[in-house]
C-alpha cells in the first residue's frame, strides 16, 4: 500500500486543517500554526490521496539542544489522518525529511515526541533523550528523540 504514495513539499495553510484535527484534537491548543512555519529554510512534506492532504510534516533548520554548534534538522507536526495511521504514511514521511536533512548537511535531526509516539521514532532509529516535559500547547506529555546522521 505504501509504496504508492508520493511526498511532496506543500504549502503552510495546507498543512494547518490536518495539523488542527489530528495533533490538537482533545487538546486545549486551538491553534496548529507555529511561528516557524514560514521562515527561510523550513519546508512542509505532505502525502495527497485523491488531492487531499492526508500526512505532513514540518522541517526546520534548528540546532539540537544538546550540541547546538552541529548543523540540524527539526521535525514538527507530523500528523497523519486518523483513518490511515498506522499504515507507514509516518514512516515515508519520516525518511523523506530525513533524507532532505542529510542533504542539506544536518548532522542531527530531532523533535519533540508526545510520550505516545516513542515507539514509532524508536522503531525508525531515534533515541529518547533526557525526561519527560509537559507541552504547553497540547498538556500532554513529550520527550526529546534524536537521530545523529552518520
Amino acid at each position: 500500500m505504501t509504496s504508492d504514495y508520493l511526498v511532496e513539499e506543500v504549502l503552510t495553510n495546507e498543512v494547518l486543517v490536518l495539523r488542527m484535527s489530528v495533533l490538537r484534537d482533545g487538546t486545549p491548543s486551538q491553534d496548529s500554526r507555529y511561528a516557524e512555519d514560514d521562515t527561510e529554510g523550513s519546508v512542509h512534506l505532505g502525502i495527497r490521496e485523491s488531492g487531499v492532504l492526508i500526512a505532513c510534516s514540518t522541517w526546520l533548520p534548528r540546532p539540537w539542544p544538546l550540541d547546538a554548534d552541529a548543523p540540524a534538522t527539526q521535525l514538527r507536526g507530523m500528523a497523519v489522518a486518523k483513518h490511515l495511521q498506522s499504515k507507514g504514511l509516518g514512516r515515508i514521511l519520516l525518511q523523506a525529511g530525513i533524507d532532505r536533512a542529510v542533504s542539506m548537511g544536518s548532522t542531527y535531526v530531532w523533535a519533540r515526541a508526545r510520550d505516545n509516539a516513542l515507539y514509532f521514532y524508536e522503531r525508525n532509529g531515534f533515541a529518547t533523550v533526557g525526561d519527560q516535559f509537559v507541552d504547553e500547547a497540547t498538556g500532554l506529555g513529550h520527550h526529546l528523540v534524536m537521530l545523529k546522521n552518520k
